[in-house]
C-alpha cells in the first residue's frame, strides 16, 4: 500500500453561514457546492446523513460524519483502491471564510500506479473548480493559483462522459 494525501485550502471574503448553506446542497437537486465539469455530479442515496452511500462516477464512498454547515467526512469504498477518507471543512476566520478539503488514504492495486499521473491531477482540478465556484459566489471573482491544463480538462471530461 502507498499513502496518498492531498490538502487544499482557499480563504476569501465571506460568511461561514453562506458557504455552509452551499455545503448542505452537496449531492442534492439544488446542488450549489460540487460545481465542476471535470467529474460527474456527486450522488448520495440518502444525502449527507452518516451511512449514506454514493460517490461521483466510479469513485465510491459513504458519509462517515456530518456537521451541518461545517463539515462532511467521506470514507472511500476500498474496491476503488483507496482506504481512507476525504473531507470538506468550512470555517470562519475573522471576516474571511476558509474552505478546506483533505484526502488521506492508502492506495492499493492499480490506484498506486494511477494516483500521481492521473487521479491526483484530476482530483486537484475538481477541488479547485469547486473552490473557484464558492469564491466567485462569495466575492464575484476567483483567485486560483494554478489552472487545470487544457489537456487534463479534455481527458477528465472524456472520462466523466464514459462514467469512469
Amino acid at each position: 500500500m502507498t499513502r496518498v494525501t492531498d490538502v487544499h485550502v482557499r480563504t476569501f471574503a465571506g460568511e461561514v453561514g453562506t458557504i455552509g448553506r452551499q455545503l448542505e446542497t452537496l449531492a442534492s437537486e439544488q446542488e450549489d457546492f460540487w460545481v465542476t465539469d471535470l467529474a460527474p455530479p456527486m450522488i448520495l442515496d440518502r444525502g449527507l446523513q452518516p451511512g449514506s452511500r454514493g460517490g461521483h462516477g466510479s469513485v465510491r464512498y459513504s458519509v462517515l460524519e456530518h456537521s451541518p454547515g461545517e463539515s462532511v467526512v467521506f470514507g472511500f469504498d476500498p474496491s476503488i483502491g483507496l482506504v481512507g477518507t476525504h473531507r470538506f471543512i468550512v470555517a470562519q476566520d475573522g471576516d474571511q471564510v476558509s474552505v478546506r478539503h483533505e484526502l488521506d488514504a492508502e492506495a492499493s492495486g492499480s490506484m498506486r500506479l494511477l494516483w500521481k499521473r492521473l487521479v491526483l491531477p484530476m482530483h486537484r482540478g475538481v477541488i479547485e473548480d469547486i473552490f473557484d465556484h464558492l469564491e466567485r459566489a462569495s466575492t464575484g471573482t476567483a483567485h486560483r493559483q494554478q489552472p487545470t491544463s487544457a489537456a487534463m480538462r479534455w481527458l477528465a471530461r472524456r472520462m466523466a462522459a464514459a462514467g469512469i
